[in-house]
């Protein structure tokens, strides 16, 4: 069992005369053998943290105070009408939970009850999911891929707790940012093998979509369907970009693990995105700091108003990671 030091990098962002002040303010230790995977939590209303454990056979669910201390678990893993086939991504808006269940290929809804009582209102099939969720005004919104019975592809959809009615929101060739379908086919080829996820983050009715290779954000307004785009990439932002040889070398079997630690200690890859009020933050990271022979991620923060000014950006140290996703949560 790998053993977890932090759960989480807190983070205090204060606008004092435009001047932002980032700092670690607190870390916290996890209980020995209370995770037996860590990474996918949120964050309920009294501050304790909701994981979810994709490896623990009985308990899929697990409740740990603000100390890092396991005070409840539950979820048995199974096939049974009461089990689940494997929490992962989750997302709480108060008082609704929604968890996406890999095993089903469906989506869970409870409502939290007292004394951290969650009591199950739906589930619904969404086999098209892909990574994470988020809850929208009784509807869930969906990293995935997706066709529209007009035949049109997308990767950002959205159905309601009852999984009856889907709205499609962002579309393929968007993914990357604000391209034609024939820059979209041709960045899709250079990050292919590699690129499997995208991050998002929700303010009232405006949705925030990034991908892990590009630092192209997408801006959806939900009521109007408009889609604009956040994007400048700093210098130090090595984007993807393979060629044939290297996407061959990744497919072989004996090449195929060194190249793709290869790729990424080259390149840089985004790791999280939250929204606010009047602002929206992305975080990158670079595989550059070194202890002993072993190489770790180190994060970078933008922050960005609503209109895509860039109004700050900095290194998140002295916080690294052997991974190059942060699990994120922003209050």
């Amino acid at each position: 069992m790998k053993k977890v030091t932090f759960i989480s990098v807190f983070v205090v962002l204060t606008n004092i005369c435009f001047s932002w002040q980032i700092k670690l303010v607190k870390t916290i230790p996890i209980e020995e053998e209370a995770l037996f995977v860590s990474g996918l939590f949120t964050v309920l209303d009294d501050g304790s943290f909701l994981f979810t454990d994709i490896r623990d056979e009985n308990n899929q669910f697990k409740i740990l105070n603000k100390d890092g201390k396991l005070i409840k678990a539950w979820g048995k893993k199974g096939p049974g009408p009461d089990e689940f086939g494997g929490l992962g991504f989750l997302d709480y808006q108060s008082p609704y939970l929604a968890v996406a269940d890999a095993g089903k290929q469906r989506i869970h809804v409870f409502e939290k009850l007292q004394n951290d009582e969650f009591k199950k209102i739906s589930d619904f099939l969404a086999w098209e999911i892909n990574d994470h969720i988020k809850i929208y005004k009784k509807n869930v919104l969906i990293n995935g891929y997706i066709v529209s019975p007009k035949g049109r592809g997308y990767v950002l959809f959205m159905r309601d707790f009852t999984g009856k009615n889907t709205k499609y929101i962002l579309p393929r060739e968007k993914v990357y940012g604000d391209m034609s379908a024939r820059e979209y086919e041709k960045t899709k080829e250079a990050v292919s093998g590699i690129s499997y996820i995208a991050f998002i983050d929700i303010y009232e009715d405006t949705v925030f979509y990034v991908s892990d290779v590009r630092l192209g954000i997408a801006k959806i307004n939900l009521r109007s369907k408009t889609i604009d785009f956040i994007r400048k990439e700093p210098k130090n932002f090595r984007a993807l970009a393979m060629n044939k040889k290297t996407r061959e070398m990744l497919m072989n079997p004996q090449d195929g693990v060194d190249k793709f630690e290869d790729i990424l200690t080259k390149h840089s890859f985004v790791s999280g995105i939250f929204a606010d009020k009047d602002f929206v933050g992305v975080l990158y990271v670079n595989r550059e700091k070194k202890i002993n022979n072993e190489l770790f991620f180190v994060p970078y923060l933008q922050i960005y108003d609503h209109s895509g000014e860039l109004l700050h950006e900095q290194p998140l140290a002295p916080f690294f990671s052997e991974e190059r996703f942060t699990p994120l949560f922003y209050q």
